[in-house]
Order: C-alpha cells, then sequence, then structure tokens
C-alpha cells in the first residue's frame, strides 16, 4: 500500500528536481504497470512496457522544509539514517551489466534502461537522505559491514542472486522507512520517508516479477531450494538489521516481533 501523496509527474529524462505533491504520480503509473503485465498476450515473459512507463515517469522530487532534529532525535535515528544513505547509493555497474546479459537472452530490450532507471531511483534516495543530513549535520560514513557484505554478494553472482539480494533488501526498508517516518517529528524527513516507501513498494513488484519469471524456468527441486535459501537470506537479514537499528525500529513502534512480523508479511505478499 503506498503511503501519503505521491509528487506530480515530472517530463520524462529528469533526476533529481524539485515539485509539488499531488494526488497523482506513483500509485496510478504503479497500478498501470501491474494491469499491463496482467494482460501482456504472452504471460510467460514479463511485460516491461508498463514499467518502463512507470520509471520514465516516476517523479523524484521531495520538497526541503525547514526545521532541526532534536538532540534527543539526532541522538536516536542520525547513525542509522547515515547506514541507509550508504546503502541506497551504488554505481550499479555489476547489476547493468547483469541485466544487459539476461535482456539478450530473453529478448527483452526494455529491461537495459529500466534497470538504469532503476538505479537512478536509488541513488536518488540517497541524495534525498544526503541532503537531510547536511542540513542537520549529520556525516555521512563509507562502510559498514552489513552494506559490504551485501554488495559483494551483488557483485559476485548472476541477475537472479543480485535480484533476490536487491528485493531482500527492499522488503526490509519497507518496514524501516515506516518506522523511521513514524520515529521522527521532522516534516522533511517524513515526506523523504513517504518518497521512498513509494519507491520501494514499486521495485518489490517488479522485482518479484522478474524473480517469478526467472524461477519458474527452474526444476521444481531447484526452485524449492532457491526459495529456501531466499527465506534464509531474508531472516539472516532481519536479524543483522534488527542488532544495528533497533533503536529507530522501537522508536517507531516495531519491536522485534512486530519487525519480523511485517517483513515476512511483504515477503510473502510479494509471492517469494
Amino acid at each position: 500500500m503506498l503511503d501519503d501523496k505521491p509528487p506530480a509527474v515530472p517530463p520524462a529524462g529528469r533526476g533529481l528536481y524539485t515539485g509539488r505533491l499531488s494526488t497523482e504520480g506513483p500509485l496510478v503509473l504503479l497500478k498501470s504497470a501491474l494491469r499491463s503485465y496482467e494482460k501482456s498476450a504472452h504471460p510467460h515473459i514479463p511485460e516491461l512496457h508498463g514499467w518502463l512507463d512507470y520509471f520514465r515517469n516516476n517523479p523524484q522530487a521531495v520538497d526541503a522544509q525547514p526545521g532541526c532534529l532534536s538532540t534527543d532525535e539526532k541522538r536516536a535515528i542520525g547513525g542509522s539514517i547515515a547506514a541507509f544513505q550508504l546503502g541506497e547509493y551504488s554505481e550499479g555497474h555489476s547489476l547493468m551489466k547483469f541485466a544487459r546479459s539476461f535482456a539478450e537472452t530473453e529478448r527483452a530490450d526494455a529491461l537495459v534502461e529500466i534497470t538504469r532507471m532503476f538505479i537512478r531511483e536509488e541513488q536518488n534516495h540517497a541524495l534525498l537522505l544526503k541532503d537531510f543530513m547536511a542540513r542537520n549535520s549529520i556525516p555521512t560514513i563509507k562502510q559498514t559491514y552489513t552494506d559490504t557484505v551485501f554488495r559483494k554478494l551483488r557483485k559476485r553472482a548472476g541477475y537472479e542472486l543480485s535480484i533476490t539480494v536487491l528485493i531482500t533488501a527492499e522488503i526490509i526498508a519497507l518496514t524501516y522507512y515506516r518506522a523511521l517516518r513514524q520515529a521522527t517529528g521532522h516534516p522533511y524527513l517524513k515526506a523523504i520517508c513517504s518518497k521512498i516507501l513509494a519507491d520501494e513498494t514499486a521495485h518489490v513488484a517488479y522485482e518479484s516479477t522478474l524473480i517469478r519469471f526467472i524461477r519458474a524456468k527452474h526444476s521444481p527441486l531447484k526452485r524449492r531450494l532457491m526459495r529456501a535459501l531466499h527465506r534464509l537470506l531474508l531472516f539472516g537479514t532481519i536479524i543483522v538489521v534488527w542488532r544495528e537499528h533497533r533503536k529507530v525500529l522501537l522508536r517507531g513502534g516495531y519491536p522485534f516481533s512486530a519487525f519480523r512480523r511485517s517483513c515476512r508479511g511483504h515477503f510473502s505478499g510479494a509471492g517469494l
């Protein structure tokens, strides 16, 4: 479920920009993309044109708003925001390489452009968080153990594992950013969280479509194995994120049981 009012649609091809919030945008585009997939004349091949339209027209702006974090808020959430800001940014070279190879094999040319725009959206999340951090004197960080592990997993595998790792992180993010939004009283940070949640909801829908398509080609045994390994990855990630970000999660109303239940709910909802 998408939260709050998404931004208005910008001209195609824009990156980070400023704009007013409206009642149109990501929700309409996401529904259109899903309908396009469901009505595909070739249901065994993901229909990508709906997603191409979605990513081309999805706005990236969040209006900066005045105000500073209180000392208590900054102490409680500053380090956590910095860690997630680091995780949001990637040049995406490995993902692009895997996507080009997969697109060539499946004759899905649109996938290359979609992947490029997907990476740009993730980079925009990092830029939004970085801007907020700069306004509130929260220093950036260059490395965390968890981020390093996730990046290595994405770089040393093929397209399926890369997408599997990405969707796992984004499923976790769907609960984390809800908790962060509830944990702060700062209007700009709340708006950033709402924007990221809207984007990540679409990303999970898109990536789950690809994963189901890829796994459908596996033997039943391999399919069961990949699903079991994915559940294991999710559970391990839940443990690590809870250990590193429990202050924000608790402040946002997510004790461990609620955090785990929420993440597992998003995982099941994605059909994984």
